[in-house]
């Protein structure tokens, strides 16, 4: 979408999801966006070549001046506004995060749009680079001590993204389990 690709063929590439539903999938869900037209674009194209549900995250980061924005200037109020307009049963957000940062996220979309389901993926903390390697810093137990504040916030739908290990989720969901 940054003119390096014409609208109809991307359109044609996320018309896709037809074929997905054909092999077996039920939804589709639409991820690590930054710009509004794309992820419109994108859930045009699963709503009107199918009758599943569609989800759709953007990543955002933290400004110097405390606000949450993606890559393109895009904040979590213009991304709801924009997705749900473009058809988005599922709203949400992924990446870049760990699960305190999607916190603030999720209390902004929440005053927004309080009734459409909130999808979260977060990292297992912010990435940091050391010695050549990408590090992931939080541990399972961190991640898991803000599941409870990420409900409380508004998020409906929790899983992990970058970072995350099979122990992550399985911590998140005994805690969850736990807690009931």
């Amino acid at each position: 979408m940054m003119g390096e690709v014409f609208e109809q063929a991307l359109y044609e590439g996320f018309v896709q999801a037809e074929s997905l539903k054909k092999g077996g999938v039920n939804a589709i869900r639409i991820e690590t966006m930054s710009a509004i037209d794309e992820a419109s674009l994108a859930i045009r194209a699963a709503k009107e070549s199918t009758d599943m549900e569609v989800a759709c995250t953007f990543t955002f980061e933290k400004t110097a001046n405390g606000e949450y924005r993606t890559m393109m200037g895009v904040s979590p109020t213009e991304m709801v506004q924009a997705v749900k307009g473009a058809g988005a049963n599922i709203i949400g957000t992924n990446c870049g995060n760990g699960f305190s940062q999607m916190i603030e996220i999720v209390q902004e979309i929440r005053k927004v749009d309080s009734t459409t389901p909130v999808l979260v993926h977060a990292n297992a903390g912010k990435p940091t680079f050391q010695d050549g390697k990408t590090i992931f810093p939080e541990t399972p137990e961190m991640m898991a001590s803000d599941v409870h504040a990420l409900i409380q916030s508004g998020a409906n739908i929790i899983g992990g993204c970058c970072g995350t290990t099979p122990q992550h989720i399985h911590t998140l969901t005994v805690c969850m389990r736990n807690k009931r």
